[in-house]
C-alpha cells in the first residue's frame, strides 16, 4: 500500500477560532451531564442520518435539553463537532500512550505498536467519523486535533525515547499526530476498508516516523 505524506507547510497553525468552541466549560456535575448528552445526541444523530441532519433544535430535543441551555455551552453545532473530534482525539492518542512496547524488538517495532494501537481505537469511532467527514474542513477539525496532540506530546516523547525509538521537536512531533490522522483519510478515500487491511500499520508507521524526522530513510521513500 503506497501511502503519501501529507503535506505540512509550517509547524505553525492558527488556533481554532471562539465561535469554534465550547462557551463555557461544565464545572459541576450537572453541567457535565448537560454537555455529555448534547455531544451524545449530535453523535447519535450523525450515525443515523448524517450531518446535515444535525440541527441544533434537533440535538436539543434529543439530549432533553432546551435550546436555550445548548447554547450556553455551544455557539453553534460547529462546536459540538469540534468537541466531538477533541474526543475522539484525545482517546485515540490515550490508547498510544497506554500501549505496551516491551514486546517491541527495535525501535520501528515500536512506532508500528503504537501506531496500532491508534488504529484499533480509530476504527472504534469510523462511523461518526465518516459523518463528520463533509464538515471537518468548515469546522477545521485538523487544527482541533493538533492542539490536542500537543497535549500528549511529551508522554509520547517519553514513552519513544524509552523504546529507543528517538525523540523529535514537540512541534513537529504534533504536526507527525496529525499528518497520521491526513493520511488515515487519504487511505478512506480510495478505500473505506483500508484501515482494517494489515499494511495499514505499517504505511501509517512510515508517515509518522518520516513527519516526526524519526527515520530519514522513510522521509525519502
Amino acid at each position: 500500500m503506497e501511502t503519501t505524506l501529507p503535506t505540512v507547510h509550517s509547524h505553525r497553525s492558527h488556533a481554532v477560532p471562539a465561535a469554534l468552541k465550547p462557551r463555557k466549560k461544565p464545572l459541576q456535575t450537572r453541567s457535565t451531564v448537560t454537555v455529555d448528552a448534547i455531544v451524545e445526541a449530535t453523535i447519535r444523530i450523525l450515525r443515523r442520518d448524517g450531518w446535515a441532519a444535525c440541527t441544533t433544535t434537533r440535538i436539543a430535543a434529543l439530549a432533553g435539553v432546551s435550546v436555550g441551555s445548548l447554547y450556553q455551552y455551544f455557539p453553534n453545532r460547529n462546536a459540538i463537532a469540534v468537541e466531538i473530534v477533541r474526543q475522539r482525539t484525545r482517546a485515540y492518542l490515550a490508547a498510544v500512550i497506554d500501549a505496551d512496547l516491551s514486546a517491541a524488538a527495535a525501535p520501528e517495532d515500536a512506532v508500528e505498536a503504537a501506531i496500532a494501537a491508534f488504529v484499533t481505537e480509530k476504527r472504534k469511532g469510523l462511523d461518526v467519523s465518516f459523518a463528520l467527514r463533509d464538515a471537518l474542513p468548515e469546522v477545521q477539525g485538523r487544527q482541533a486535533i493538533i492542539e490536542e496532540a500537543r497535549r500528549f506530546v511529551p508522554a509520547l516523547q517519553a514513552k519513544l525515547a524509552a523504546a529507543g525509538a528517538g525523540t523529535a521537536d514537540t512541534a513537529q512531533l504534533a504536526v507527525a499526530l496529525a499528518a497520521v490522522e491526513g493520511a488515515v483519510w487519504e487511505m478512506m478515500a480510495q478505500d473505506e476498508a483500508a484501515l482494517g487491511r494489515p499494511e495499514a500499520i505499517a504505511a501509517l508507521s512510515r508517515v509518522f516516523r518520516a513527519a516526526a524526522g524519526l527515520s530519514p530513510a522513510a522521509a525519502a521513500r
